[in-house]
């Protein structure tokens, strides 16, 4: 394995699980995020959850409340050695995410994309980010150390931050600022999500997007580098190629580098795709080498093999599961 350094975190990032009843984490979730949240790692961040005036990407998504499953949930973490971890997110009403990992037509996907950011009025942009804060005070009474805003994958956050989709970038900047503000308030970490690439040459072949550079001046800890566009390219979200992975931690190190007082996170199979010394300010993000195998921060025999069982809703089921489970 590389060397990464004695004083690089580990974080678990987050993955929608399914493991929810009635909109709650329940006794799968809470049992498969203590098998995983010892053995060294920093955080684990619990995922996908929706904010309370929110939209999931299905229906089998967990929505932050005052219910006392939040509570177990982050003492169940953090009891384990953790810091329990939480990213909130949002979709649109009528969002619906696409089976299939690559569009049949990206042309035709990013029109309805920029034609949902475009219905995006300030009002709107204010509701979000007021309900990103009921969420965020939910999550810290609850004992999450470290809240996440999922901006990336062509979610909701990603369309009302991004110029090139919405006309309300400037208000969605300074509502950032607000929410970053909230945490640092609460002594509470803080991290953003975003897409590196959006799986549409149009955009992509473009220069690198200045609204990065605007958000690593945000006050926020950490920012995870993740990239695609749920109904445009999910293999650029899952990459599983060595070309795929490379081309994540290249772009990860390459941002990373302009911003040297930020802290990074980088995503992708970190463990295994990096072959030489990242950047002291890029910490190491792991999620299905973890999925595969709970003990992998101490056995690395056997992760992530590619089995795409973990992808439930493009498979068709209602939650997250692993072919490699039975042998571990």
């Amino acid at each position: 394995m590389p060397h990464f350094g004695s004083n690089r975190k580990l974080f678990f990032l987050p993955v929608n699980t399914g493991f929810s009843t009635n909109q709650t984490p329940d006794t799968r979730c809470i049992e498969f995020y203590r098998e995983r949240s010892g053995g060294g790692l920093y955080c684990a961040i619990v995922g996908n959850v929706v904010l309370p005036d929110g939209t999931g990407t299905n229906s089998f998504c967990s929505v932050i409340s005052d219910r006392a499953a939040w509570r177990i949930l982050a003492d169940t973490i953090s009891g384990e050695g953790a810091l329990a971890g939480i990213q909130l997110a949002s979709c649109w009403s009528g969002y619906k995410g696409m089976q299939r990992f690559l569009a049949t037509s990206i042309d035709q996907n990013l029109k309805a994309y920029r034609e949902t950011a475009a219905a995006i009025s300030e009002k709107d942009v204010v509701n979000a980010f007021d309900s990103l804060a009921l969420g965020t005070t939910l999550a810290a009474r609850a004992g999450f150390r470290h809240v996440q805003l999922h901006a990336a994958h062509g979610y909701l956050f990603n369309l009302a931050i991004d110029p090139r989709f919405t006309r309300h970038a400037g208000l969605a900047m300074e509502k950032l600022s607000e929410w970053a503000g909230q945490l640092a308030h609460l002594d509470i970490e803080s991290s953003i999500r975003l897409s590196l690439a959006t799986g549409s040459a149009e955009l992509d072949d473009s220069i690198f997007p200045e609204f990065f550079d605007q958000i690593a001046n945000v006050d926020i800890s950490y920012i995870d580098l993740s990239s695609g566009f749920y109904n445009l390219n999910k293999r650029l979200i899952y990459p599983s190629t060595n070309d795929l992975l490379s081309q994540r931690i290249a772009a990860t190190v390459e941002f990373a580098a302009r911003h040297p007082k930020r802290k990074f996170i980088v995503s992708g199979k970190s463990l295994r795709g990096w072959n030489g010394a990242l950047p002291e300010n890029v910490q190491l993000g792991i999620c299905r080498d973890l999925i595969a195998n709970p003990h992998y921060l101490t056995d690395r025999s056997a992760g992530c093999i590619n089995r795409m069982k973990c992808h439930y809703h493009s498979r068709g089921t209602d939650f997250l599961t692993c072919g490699q489970w039975a042998k571990t």
